[in-house]
Order: structure tokens, then C-alpha cells, then sequence
């Protein structure tokens, strides 16, 4: 089993729904936990730190290598802590504290990415997620029998300067031709959330956990 370091908050509920969060390149597990406050409080709160430090306080779950304009990702690196995370999260669920049907993983940029490849390659584990100014990456989705049944909500800023807003939007396609249901919103924001955009997120969550 991979281990990975993370900071949480519990809740005094006994089996309280897991929300995991995994961040984006070049952050860390401190990112998205600054969102505590607006969680539901009986939710127990995980948040992941990457393994891969690229400096300082900045680590990346996968190389992202640059040639110019064009991005190139390390898909088997990517599909190795893929199944990490998920190894994690199954370890994670035997906590008798934690409900095990209630798992919601919230991802921004690469953590969105992974956030989809774990959700649907383990159709059966994840109840919701929420995909923050990513894409869904087809290369590193495990192929399965199984149809998601996995509420998903993403969102992305239309003024993305980092991941393009239609290249996200294309990348959905995947789930259309798979018949996946989501919630798609877009804000006038870069790449990043907006109090529009958290709100909206977090009305959606509190009505799925």
C-alpha cells in the first residue's frame, strides 16, 4: 500500500461520510483544506498531500512535461497512483467511523483528473465527486464492465489559462458516450473557484452526502 501524508478533520459522528480532497500540480494538501469551514460538519475530511515534490511546498501527482504549447502527461505514472489513491481509499473506508457507501472525492486540476480516473474505474467505491478545472483523461481510465453510478458535478472557469475551457468541455464527450450523468457549470473566472462557483459546488454536495 502507498502511503501518503494528509491532514483531516474528524467528525464526533460515528460512520460519517468520507470527503477526500486531492489537490492540483504544483500545490498541497493545505489548498483545499482551507475550504473546511463550508463542509458539511458531520463529514469526516481528508486531504491528500501529492508524492512527487517538485519544490518547496509545491508537489504534483505526475510529471506534466512542456514542448512549446503542448502538454504532455506521464499517463503511467498517472494510472499508478491512480490505484494508489484508490488502495488508500479502500484502506481508509475499513475505518469503523467511516461510512464506506458515502465516499465523495473533490479534485482540482490534476486532482479533477485523477478524481474522474479513480470514480470510474472503481465504479462500485465512489458515491460522488467534484471535478475542479480538469478533464476527463481517457488514458487513464481502467476499463470496466461496470456503469458509474457516481453523482459527478464539474465545473471550469471560462478564462483558463492553464486548462482550456474547451478542451475540458470536449473531454466530456466520454462520459456522454458512455451514457454518465453530470452537472456541468462554467464561471467567468480563471484557474481557480470563485465564491459563485464554491457555493454552488458546496449546495450540490451538502444535497448528495
Amino acid at each position: 500500500m502507498s502511503e501518503f501524508f494528509f491532514i483531516e478533520r474528524k467528525s464526533k459522528k460515528i460512520n460519517s461520510p468520507l470527503i477526500l480532497l486531492i489537490h492540483g500540480y504544483g500545490s498541497n494538501e493545505r489548498d483545499l483544506f482551507s475550504l473546511i469551514d463550508y463542509f458539511p460538519n458531520n463529514t469526516h475530511v481528508v486531504s491528500l498531500r501529492a508524492p512527487l515534490k517538485l519544490f518547496n511546498d509545491a508537489y504534483a501527482w505526475y510529471d506534466i512535461y512542456l514542448n512549446g504549447n503542448n502538454k504532455f502527461y506521464d499517463h503511467k505514472a498517472a494510472a499508478l497512483v491512480r490505484d494508489e489513491l484508490y488502495q488508500f481509499i479502500d484502506n481508509l473506508s475499513k475505518n469503523e467511523n467511516i461510512d464506506a457507501e458515502n465516499i465523495t472525492l473533490i479534485g482540482f486540476s490534476q486532482g479533477a483528473i485523477l478524481s474522474h480516473a479513480i470514480s470510474f474505474s472503481y465504479p462500485e467505491k465512489i458515491k460522488n465527486i467534484i471535478a475542479l478545472s480538469g478533464f476527463v483523461d481517457e488514458k487513464i481510465m481502467k476499463k470496466t464492465s461496470l456503469i458509474p453510478k457516481t453523482n459527478i458535478y464539474i465545473s471550469h472557469g471560462t478564462n483558463d489559462n492553464l486548462i482550456d475551457y474547451e478542451t475540458s468541455k470536449e473531454s466530456l464527450n466520454f462520459y456522454i458516450g458512455n451514457d454518465i450523468e453530470f452537472k456541468f457549470e462554467s464561471f467567468e473566472q480563471g484557474h481557480g473557484i470563485n465564491q459563485q462557483n464554491l457555493e454552488s459546488m458546496m449546495k450540490w454536495l451538502k444535497e448528495k452526502v
